[in-house]
């Protein structure tokens, strides 16, 4: 008897545990048909171009911040679409991962979303992009 319980709880717990993979999965995949971002390096122009946008025009704002700056960029906008272009002079001396690209956006139907991502320079593969609920 005790055998059967420990397995209907064994397979319960792997049911939820796949549901939830499942879930996030989706979650995901929703996500990134959701939002297009681009951190792009243009080297020979001195310049990295962030643009954002919302497939949905459901976003009411978005909140961009490059971190590890000298003094960090931080801007807010009331769009479902935008494009930035912030001056480098160069690559940064420990490479673009030191330096992250943050938005924080608040989505009428998603609710409040952290995108994470990092620059590439022009013809890179985009870096990819991680995404948390806030």
């Amino acid at each position: 008897m005790n055998k059967k319980i420990i397995g209907v709880i064994f397979a319960v717990l792997i049911i939820i545990f796949l549901m939830i993979i499942s879930f996030n999965t989706t979650d995901q995949e929703i996500l990134k048909q959701t939002f297009v971002i681009g951190a792009v390096y243009f080297e020979n122009d001195g310049f990295v171009e962030i643009s954002f946008h919302d497939t949905s025009n459901k976003t009411n704002h978005v909140t961009l911040e490059i971190l590890g700056m000298e003094e960090s960029f931080h801007k807010k906008y009331d769009s479902s679409s935008f494009a930035e272009r912030i001056i480098f002079t160069s690559v940064p001396k420990y490479g673009w991962q030191s330096m992250p690209i943050t938005f924080l956006v608040e989505h009428e139907k998603l609710g409040k979303i952290r995108i994470k991502t990092e620059v590439r320079s022009v013809g890179d593969v985009p870096a990819p992009m991680i995404f948390s609920y806030n």
